[in-house]
């Protein structure tokens, strides 16, 4: 028999109760290894995610071209007056929304049976075409025309998202889905940028497209055939290179009816709420700057406008990129969502704060308050993000695609009527000079309460272990095996 030159708290011994390769009596360094190796992120196909990203990039792009130059499109068909053009900008931006929304049960059923590849191409090359139409039509029939074929096929987000679903798994899906949401927001950053640069080209570059009588003849074409340009383009790189994912148990398709578990319709309700208040905020902000000092907001020039827009889009997208995967890696989605919705009411605080010392001549108090918000304010929406983390946490292999169906089907019904209702608050509360104009900030606060309010709600998500909890079931089994 030999003796041991090891001390004893270096010994090991393999006890019953052992499983997934974990020793139990092993020393606490070779635990943690074993605890390490177990909570290591699984790599990502960055190809495929690189891919994916700027293929998302190409819905909000095309949603948010026409803002710049929509207005001046209408006016000049000579077929609405120009104290209407209000209701017809609505009615060519809503009229997306709602087809969208309508046809993309059937788009995700589509994507389970014949594939998420197949779908998406033919969303995109729906897209591609709506979109170049647009920058032609002389007629605003035309263009409600051109904006409802562009929802028919706007399944792209539905498929783009149930594809970073199934080749992401929970151990790296935060990190994928802040590349989703990073993409997201680059797209809504390009479009008023493409669209008002490049509208009327022969107008505003007369030395570069003067001579061109395309141009003159359809002076908002060329925003749209640059778009349409990006889309092709990826197009054709999703025919190439995308992989399938659709997986072996999409063969035998689940009724709505076993979808919609209590969890999940409580999940898609939590949903709902939350990207009501994301994109409500998102149209509020910008009026808000508009709207002169005196009636409750900052008189800013549009140019202004533009500056707070691109500053707040390149913080959000640094909180979605860089801090969402490590926060969702330490606390856990579930986590992650209670914790950033309980800030959400103080955010809805800095407008108006900033429009109260703007009013008492502080000028630094002022821009403080718009600084944090644009800063720190942002963190906000990574609640968007860990929500829908936590509806895939909920949906079955079989319905990935269905269930994102409904998120992006919700997405559209909300940025349909919520956002303008917002707006209808706010001007209300201005005219009647309501709480100093800031009625709508009060009424947006309280709905971002009720946002923390789900998130207390939130089911545990059954395969969510954070690294202390991992610990602590490995230790808790030792002991239990030595006590055997």
């Amino acid at each position: 028999m030999s003796s041991s030159s090891s001390s004893p708290a270096s010994e090991t011994r393999t006890l019953r109760g052992a499983e997934n390769g974990v020793s139990y009596g092993a020393t606490t360094d070779e635990r943690d290894d074993v605890v390490v190796a177990k909570t290591q992120p699984t790599p990502l196909p960055m190809w495929q995610i690189i891919l994916l990203s700027l293929t998302r990039i190409s819905e909000p792009l095309t949603f948010t071209i026409l803002f710049p130059f929509v207005q001046q499109m209408i006016v000049d068909t000579g077929e609405v007056a120009v104290e209407d053009v209000g209701y017809s900008v609505g009615l060519v931006e809503i009229s997306f929304s709602i087809t969208q929304s309508l046809s993309l049960l059937y788009w995700s059923r589509a994507a389970d049976k014949y594939g998420r590849k197949p779908v998406l191409i033919a969303s995109l090359f729906g897209a591609l075409s709506a979109t170049i139409l647009f920058g032609f039509s002389k007629h605003v029939w035309q263009m409600y025309a051109c904006r409802f074929l562009a929802g028919v096929f706007g399944g792209n987000a539905m498929v783009i998202r149930t594809i970073f679903t199934e080749v992401s798994d929970k151990s790296n899906q935060a990190k994928a889905f802040s590349y989703f949401a990073f993409a997201a927001n680059i797209g809504q950053l390009l479009g008023p940028t493409i669209g008002g640069f490049l509208s009327q080209p022969a107008k505003q570059w007369p030395n570069i497209f003067g001579s061109f009588q395309l141009f003159l003849d359809y002076p908002y074409s060329l925003p749209c055939l640059v778009t349409g340009l990006y889309i092709f383009i990826t197009l054709i790189l999703c025919v190439f290179y995308l992989k399938e994912t659709r997986p072996e148990e999409c063969d035998k398709p689940m009724p709505i009816r076993q979808i919609l578990t209590p969890r999940m319709v409580r999940m898609l309700s939590v949903f709902g709420w939350t990207v009501t208040v994301c994109f409500s905020l998102s149209a509020l902000f910008p009026l808000y700057l508009f709207t002169p000092v005196e009636l409750g907001g900052m008189d800013y020039s549009p140019p202004e406008i533009a500056q707070v827009g691109v500053a707040s889009g390149l913080s959000q997208a640094l909180w979605l990129l860089f801090a969402m995967p490590r926060l969702d890696a330490a606390l856990g989605t579930r986590k992650l969502f209670l914790g950033t919705s309980s800030i959400y009411p103080f955010v809805m605080a800095l407008p108006i704060l900033a429009n109260a010392f703007a009013r008492s001549g502080v000028t630094a108090g002022s821009l403080a308050m718009l600084a944090i918000y644009v800063i720190i304010g942002q963190a906000v929406n990574m609640t968007f993000t860990s929500v829908q983390l936590l509806i895939n946490s909920c949906a079955p292999p079989a319905a990935v695609a269905t269930v994102n169906g409904i998120a992006v089907a919700i997405c559209g019904i909300v940025k349909s009527f919520f956002p303008a209702a917002v707006n209808a608050i706010f001007a209300v509360g201005v005219s009647h000079r309501i709480l100093n104009g800031w009625l709508a900030w009060f009424v947006m606060a309280l709905m971002a309460a009720g946002v923390f309010v789900c998130a207390c709600f939130v089911p545990n998500d059954e395969g969510e272990e954070d690294l202390a909890t991992i610990k602590a079931r490995v230790y808790e089994s030792e002991a239990d095996a030595l006590m055997d």
